[in-house]
């Protein structure tokens, strides 16, 4: 599967039960259908902006290709003041830029025992590295990574 944005191929990397496919160059999120929610469910936030919360956008930003099927996916809105603007395959996913997953997060409340550390913790550098160039952007290429 390749990057939206990059158009290099994303890592696949497991954590807690959660498959997360992250592009190593933008890091960039894709959330298979339905892994938003279990993501929210393990670290312990009421996904009260869910899936089903998804607004279409009014944008002029580019339309990107799904990394499942290459087909446009459409520009949707999600969470409370400010909404964030996604990616989404009605299909297959959703697509999260850098920041987008840690802004939608930070809005989703706290279930009753849970503790907002452990976000954090399971997060971690996969979220809040920043951006590196592509290879395509540098004129290299990505040896070694899987597609």
């Amino acid at each position: 599967m390749d990057c939206p944005v990059c158009r290099e191929p994303l890592i696949v990397a497991e954590r807690e039960g959660i498959e997360l496919d992250a592009c190593p160059w933008c890091h960039g999120l894709w959330f298979d259908a339905g892994e938003l929610a279990l993501l929210a469910e393990t670290l312990g936030r009421n996904l009260s902006v869910g899936e089903g919360g998804a607004v279409v956008a009014v944008t002029t930003e580019k339309p990107r290709m799904c990394p499942r099927c290459d087909k446009a996916m459409e520009k949707v809105t999600m969470g409370q003041s400010p909404r964030v603007l996604l990616d989404r395959c009605s299909s297959h996913g959703l697509w999260f830029d850098h920041g987008e997953l840690g802004s939608l997060m930070g809005q989703m409340a706290a279930a009753p025992g849970s503790h907002p550390e452990a976000a954090l913790r399971f997060m971690g550098e996969t979220f809040t590295a920043a951006p590196s160039p592509s290879p395509a952007a540098t004129g290299g290429t990505a040896e070694g990574v899987k597609r």
